[in-house]
């Protein structure tokens, strides 16, 4: 079995080779060659990897790209992160802006700011609140929430046209007990199933219950 090496760690603008470290620390720029295996890895500022991460936890404060796939216990963003891969977390929390170009799996995750996912998001707990246009081929999970992002005085964002809101994108919603606001669907499918201002779907199924608030639109529901 390969050791760990040690201690990683940059400060200012240096660049550095993957490996099997303790903990992995970068103050200013960074760029790592390789794949990285690390029990803790921060990032204040921008760190750019070529390769795969696998760590504990990951805390970035600023810019992360990752050229291949994230596997983490614990991820905390606050900025922005581009995982050209699948991301696999028991944990997740991203203010800011997280894209994933593969698929997206955890246990919980919460979301504040805006996301571009081009697979599955599936979580068991999933928590959005979205401040500006978000996107996911399908989202499923036991409990699932969407909301607009609180604004000034914790007043949430004014909810505008479809076509010009800030909302959630997506083709499939599955899920067991969903709540949703600002948000265009092709299908959404549950247990139970309550539609908030300024949603736009074409098909509810629902098994338990089912509400709709006024200012939501649905095209079908049907109890199955």
């Amino acid at each position: 079995m390969e050791k760990r090496i040690g201690d990683l760690k940059i400060n200012g603008q240096s660049s550095a080779a993957g490996g099997k470290y303790n903990a992995v620390i970068i103050n200013g720029e960074g760029k790592i060659e390789g794949d990285l295996d690390c029990i803790n890895f921060k990032i204040n500022g921008k760190c750019d990897i070529n390769g795969n991460v696998k760590a504990e936890s990951v805390n970035v404060n600023g810019t992360n790209s990752i050229k291949g796939n994230l596997e983490a216990e614990k991820v905390k963003i606050n900025g922005t992160a581009d995982i050209n891969g699948n991301l696999s977390v028991e944990k997740a929390e991203t203010y800011g802006h997280i894209n994933i170009e593969g698929d997206c799996n955890a246990e919980v995750f919460n979301i504040e700011g805006t996301f571009a996912i081009e697979g599955l998001l599936n979580a068991g707990e999933l928590k959005l609140s979205l401040y500006g246009s978000s996107r996911a081929r399908e989202i499923g999970g036991a409990k699932i929430s969407v909301n607009r992002m609180s604004g000034l005085f914790g007043l949430k964002t004014i909810i505008l046209p479809f076509g010009r809101n800030k909302g959630l994108n997506v083709d499939i919603i599955e899920g067991d007990d969903i709540y949703l606001e600002n948000t265009r669907a092709k299908i959404v499918r549950g247990n139970n199933i309550e539609l908030g201002p300024g949603c736009v779907i074409e098909l509810v199924e629902y098994k338990e219950n089912f509400k709709q608030d006024e200012k939501a639109e649905v095209v079908t529901h049907t109890k199955i």
